[in-house]
């Protein structure tokens, strides 16, 4: 085997490893996309649907695309941490704090959200059973979003 085909190999793998990871990261956003669309769905199926008065969000179709977003990051970033600190508590109440979490997690959003004021989005929940059961809405959605995308 001589030089130059050594180099073409080379440069063949090369070529398969970046085409590989392109389609890997343009997988990965398209998920991150679909989560952000669907729970923009979810989010404008809440405030028009079922709770209109008690959850309210202002700013239109930019504002359910934002807080959908800020919604998702939270749940990358902050939820795993929150998830890790209260597993004891998580495993003695089989698992019903994480409908707390959850509420929790919606909490922080609507303070995340009011506190970027981009897009002209407001978020406003009133009352804690609002924050539990939409908590819980918004689970049983990314679980089957979840269970579809694997």
């Amino acid at each position: 085997m001589d030089q130059d085909s050594r180099d073409f190999d080379f440069l063949s793998k090369t070529e398969i490893i970046k085409s590989l990871l392109v389609q890997n990261i343009m997988r990965f956003l398209l998920k991150i996309v679909l989560v952000v669309v669907l729970n923009a769905a979810i989010f404008w199926v809440l405030d028009e649907k079922i709770f209109p008065q008690e959850l309210n969000i202002t700013g239109g179709i930019p504002a359910y695309a934002f807080i959908a977003l800020v919604f998702a990051l939270l749940n990358i970033v902050i939820k795993p941490i929150i998830k890790i600190i209260t597993l004891p508590f998580r495993i003695l109440s089989f698992g019903l704090l994480g409908f707390i979490i959850n509420a929790f997690m919606l909490l922080i959003l609507k303070h995340s959200v009011n506190f970027l004021e981009m897009f002209s989005a407001s978020l406003d929940i009133s009352g804690w059973t609002t924050y539990l059961l939409a908590g819980v809405i918004l689970a049983v959605f990314n679980s089957l979003l979840n269970m579809l995308r694997s």
